[in-house]
């Protein structure tokens, strides 16, 4: 919907694969499991070999972006830099030399007293002058002006405040922390969109001939629905083998590690603590238990370790509150630093086997672990953006169980 990449490319990871990065044998693992043994063939070819065709654009953007194919205006470009200036001379209190807003007033009120009161006016045209001093326009009158029909109001809106959805979040974030501005001041989400809407007609106000027209009136139907189910492609199937396997072809070396370590001798436990954070590797380990476990950690992982002792807590109510607590915090680093990599996946991962979703390695029994996680009910494990392990602290043979 929004353009924003989830995954490595496909070439990305077939890289991955050939540099032994994302192993052969941890991929037909999860092929097997997909698929079944008996389709494994044909969707390693799909995997290694099939070619796709390019994905299609973003839906978001694109009903504004008839302003460009009719009026070879970009909207954006002409009025961005003149909403991020002047909202950030509102909201900068502390180092701007322009006394900017008027004290104890909004930002809307704050931009008619200057524009009352200022020989120079921050609007080409009168028209989107005279619409913020004298009518006092709602979002919906601006919509009608510039877009025409209300069926497009709601897609129009999405469209604008998500080419700047930085700028808009922070906005609604000082909106909803009242008193975050000093001397009175406040501004909204409402406040920006009116003035960005202003601004905008301000552009096609100016624009040699100013013969433009409401958006909607040379438009043929609607356009596509932004929150429509998007379903699964191929393709999309595809990236998600290629993620998983390059994720446990990652945590492998770890796991392997803790298998083959069933006694650690005890310490006092400290309550947290990063262990082998090195350059290159990402945040995707969290460990909840026994600190000694650290020492079983090999070089090459970034791992958060949470001191837990399952003896005191055997029916699991403060690996509960860790679930509830600790775990958001941890899931949540780790996917600014996924997403991170996602985006800029045109110029390579940035470390060896690309982004890698959390694992969370909780030294307990698994059905303790099971059940504080249904528990729990957390949207970060239902939706799988953090992987759940049990290390059995008690068992001789397997000690590792994928919750």
């Amino acid at each position: 919907m929004l353009g924003t990449p989830t995954t490595l490319s496909l070439e990305a990871y077939r890289s991955l694969y050939n540099a032994k990065k994302v192993k052969p044998e941890i991929l037909e693992k999860v092929l097997v499991k997909r698929k079944g043994p008996d389709r494994l063939f044909e969707w390693q070819d799909k995997v290694l070999m099939k070619k796709f065709p390019p994905d299609a654009p973003p839906k978001i953007g694109a009903l504004r972006a008839n302003w460009q194919r009719q009026y070879k205006t970009d909207l954006g470009k002409r009025v961005h830099p003149r909403l991020f200036r002047i909202v950030a001379s509102y909201i900068d209190h502390g180092t701007a030399d322009w006394i900017f807003p008027v004290r104890g007033q909004g930002f809307l009120d704050s931009m008619r007293e200057m524009e009352s009161h200022s020989f120079v006016s921050v609007f080409n045209s009168p028209r989107a002058r005279n619409l913020l001093l004298h009518e006092s326009p709602s979002i919906s009158d601006l919509l009608a002006v510039l877009v025409g029909d209300e069926r497009f109001f709601k897609q129009y809106l999405f469209d604008q405040q998500f080419a700047h959805r930085d700028w808009s979040g922070l906005v609604a974030t000082l909106e909803n922390t009242p008193g975050s501005l000093p001397n009175g001041s406040t501004i909204s989400l409402h406040d920006l969109i009116v003035f960005e809407l202003l601004l905008e007609i301000d552009v096609l106000e100016d624009q040699p001939g100013n013969r433009w027209q409401p958006l909607a009136s040379r438009l043929t139907g609607l356009p596509d629905d932004l929150f429509a189910p998007i379903p699964p492609s191929e393709k999309s199937e595809v990236l998600s083998i290629w993620q998983e396997a390059s994720e446990w072809s990652h945590y492998e070396g770890l796991l392997a590690a803790l298998k083959h370590n069933p006694h650690h001798q005890r310490e006092e436990p400290a309550n947290q603590m990063h262990v082998n954070d090195t350059a290159n590797a990402p945040e995707c380990i969290y460990i909840i238990g026994q600190p000694t476990l650290k020492r079983d950690i090999p070089s090459g992982y970034a791992a958060f370790v949470t001191g837990y002792d399952f003896k005191l807590d055997l029916n699991g109510d403060a690996l509960e509150k860790i679930f509830q607590t600790e775990l958001p915090l941890r899931a949540a680093a780790n996917l600014e630093c996924f997403f991170s990599q996602t985006a800029n996946a045109g110029t390579g991962p940035r470390n060896a086997t690309g982004p890698v979703r959390l694992l969370c390695i909780v030294e307990h029994f698994p059905e303790t672990v099971r059940q504080v996680a249904a528990r729990v009910n957390s949207d970060w494990l239902r939706n799988e953006w953090v992987h759940l392990a049990a290390l059995d602290p008690e068992s001789h043979e397997q000690r590792i169980w994928i919750v």
